[in-house]
Parts: structure tokens; sequence; C-alpha cells
């Protein structure tokens, strides 16, 4: 099972980035899961582009019928985790990426990522970087 970051619904929308969308085709619908942080972060771009209306439906189009991945007390208590030792080692990433971190660890998803740098730094997160193939 996987979960998306932003930056791969973004690669899937603009149709721009060829490895991505094969590797996106290549799998199952049922496969991949929407974090509600992502689809949040979807919808703030939506709301600062030039058309708010166009951009949501685009959005809403892009991800309908994935399944979503919501922050359960499971998510919670991974993002505790995952904040407490990144802190600890002076690590920390952004607070929307925590969260996501937090909801692949307890969905027991790979995250596909662009941004496996940041990802990289959370011990037990399996990432993928479709852009690489």
């Amino acid at each position: 099972m996987y979960l998306l970051d932003t930056n791969v619904w973004i690669d899937i929308e603009r149709g721009q980035q060829e490895k991505v969308i094969e590797r996106f085709l290549a799998v199952l619908p049922g496969a991949v899961r929407l974090s509600t942080i992502v689809l949040g972060e979807l919808y703030v771009g939506a709301a600062r582009s030039r058309d708010p209306d166009l951009a949501r439906q685009t959005v809403n189009m892009l991800v309908s019928g994935f399944g979503l991945c919501e922050i359960d007390e499971r998510a919670a208590h991974h993002y505790a985790e995952v904040t407490a030792d990144l802190a600890r080692r002076g690590k920390l990433i952004g607070t929307n990426d925590r969260w996501i971190a937090a909801q692949a660890l307890a969905g027991d998803f790979v995250l596909v990522t662009a941004n496996t740098g940041e990802f990289s730094r959370v011990k037990g997160l399996r990432c993928l970087d479709w852009r690489r193939g």
C-alpha cells in the first residue's frame, strides 16, 4: 500500500513527470491512499491559485475514488514518537511532513515522495521516489 505525498499528486496532475505517471498507472487504485494532511495542502494550493474554484474542482477530480488516510490514535502516537526522536537528534522536519510520516507508519504504508531527503530522517519510514524510477 502506498501513501502519496503532495508533490506526487501535483506531478500526476501536471503530467510532466513521465516516470511518476508510469508508476502511478501501474499501481492498482485500491493500493493508493490519500492523506487528509496532503488533501489539505492540495486545497491550500487551490485556494491560492488564480482561479480557486477551477483549481478546487481539479483537486477533487484528481483524488476522487482514493481512500482517505485520516489521523487516528495510532497516527497520533507515531506523530509524538517521530517528533520526539527528530527533536532529540536536532533533525526536525515540517509539522505536516511529520503528520504524513506518522500516518504512513501507522498504516504500514510506503510513502511515495520527491522529498526523500527529509523523510529519510524518520526512523522506520519506508520511502520511494517515483521520479527516480
